[in-house]
């Protein structure tokens, strides 16, 4: 699988990995913070109750690694739209 660009929409949760289970994600444009977490299913809002796996600014990356099976990365741009890069392992 080769690398993506992602387009987030803010105050939504986005799916941003499929079968890929370690890679990383550079916060490419959008002056927001992005905040990720790992779930079967789509999460339902975003609270202080929701699982925090990252948070990004723009600019910034991190490596996402041994995501269980079943479970995928979503995103979620807090104030306004973003665009991340996904670059699974192997990329």
């Amino acid at each position: 699988m080769s690398s993506a660009q992602i387009s987030l929409t803010k105050n939504t949760w986005t799916q941003v990995t499929t079968t890929d289970k370690s890679g990383s994600i550079r916060h490419q444009k959008g002056n927001t913070t992005i905040v990720y977490t790992e779930a079967a299913t789509i999460p339902a809002t975003l609270s202080e109750a929701t699982p925090v796996m990252e948070s990004t600014i723009k600019g910034q990356d991190f490596t996402y690694f041994k995501v269980p099976s079943t479970d995928f990365v979503w995103a979620h741009a807090n104030s306004e739209d973003a665009t991340i890069t996904v670059s699974p392992v192997g990329a």
